[in-house]
């Protein structure tokens, strides 16, 4: 199976980097891109430089509090933008406030969560959210 690509939306290094270990080995794989404001989120999305040939993503994992923009303000963008509205986004926070919740599902997030704090719930989070709301968005006929 080849490895879906994910983008994973983080100002934590450290987040970064056991994302990026936990999905590469996981099942399925996935080709993890990571970045680390919201404004190079939306650049990656809309392959503009330095990310002219970014995939489109499966699905984006976007933390609530970036230091340049909150996750809505991000997925209000995204609405607008033809072929990328549809990209499941799963909006992960420190704290669960349902005030964050809210504003991120309002916003066109199809989840809101606190980040797990260990490294097999976070897998487990992330690879339930695609079962969810990618593997399980696409027609039968397209599984392999």
């Amino acid at each position: 199976m080849a490895a879906l690509p994910v983008l994973v939306v983080d100002d934590n290094l450290e987040f970064l980097r056991a994302a990026r270990q936990i999905l590469r080995s996981s099942v399925p794989p996935f080709a993890v891109h990571t970045v680390q404001s919201g404004t190079e989120a939306l650049a990656f999305l809309e392959q503009r430089p330095p990310f002219a040939d970014a995939p489109r993503p499966a699905f984006v994992v976007l933390d609530f509090h970036l230091l340049d923009m909150d996750a809505p303000a991000v997925l209000e963008r995204l609405a607008v933008l033809e072929g990328l509205r549809t990209i499941p986004v799963l909006v992960l926070s420190q704290a669960f406030w349902e005030e964050d919740a809210a504003a991120a599902r309002a916003a066109g997030a199809r989840q809101f969560q606190e980040k797990p704090s260990r490294v097999r719930a976070l897998r487990d989070t992330i690879v339930a959210f695609y079962e969810e709301h990618v593997h399980g968005d696409q027609d039968p006929a397209d599984r392999g």
